[in-house]
């Protein structure tokens, strides 16, 4: 667990356990989701919340199948890096690996245009605590075909970006 990448996925696990305990579990998974669903004033109990929170069920079930070896229900830092770097984890018939993706741009969609504006855009950011300047700067270079708005096919390489990065 020494190298820069792991660095990061142990990073993103410490970001997770919400109360310290060392572990990662439904609860503390499930927590960005609902804290991006109130920053963005979607109550829990709209279709597309739902739907961003089943996803996101799916894919906790499948870390679970992935890296919990000792069938506790949660995962350790060390379990929470070996689901994060196995070649199961990255296979494109994973449960859960394009849902959560998919109803995350959903939810950014506000407007239901089928796109995310650069507003859009910087609501999430602001909740991610990214600078309203790095947050533009970084949608002017998601924007590939520069017309002003994220596609689905431009998130989805962001999200992927943001994880192998």
């Amino acid at each position: 667990m020494t190298t820069t990448s792991n660095n990061a996925i142990e990073d993103e696990f410490r970001r997770m356990d919400a109360d310290g305990d060392g572990l990662v579990d439904l609860t503390d998974f499930l927590r960005a989701p609902r804290k991006l669903l109130a920053a963005l004033d979607i109550p829990e109990d709209t279709p597309k919340a739902q739907a961003l929170m089943r996803a996101n069920e799916t894919q906790w079930a499948s870390f679970l199948s992935l890296g919990d070896a000792d069938d506790d229900g949660a995962l350790t830092a060390d379990e929470y890096v070996t689901t994060r770097t196995s070649p199961a984890f990255r296979s494109p018939s994973r449960p859960g690996k394009g849902e959560v993706c998919q109803t995350l741009f959903d939810v950014l969609d506000g407007d239901d245009s089928g796109t995310i504006s650069q507003d859009e855009f910087l609501r999430a950011a602001d909740f991610l605590c990214m600078p309203r300047t790095e947050a533009s700067s970084y949608f002017a270079s998601l924007d590939t075909d520069n017309d002003g708005q994220l596609s689905a096919k431009e998130f989805l390489k962001a999200v992927k970006r943001f994880y192998t990065s």
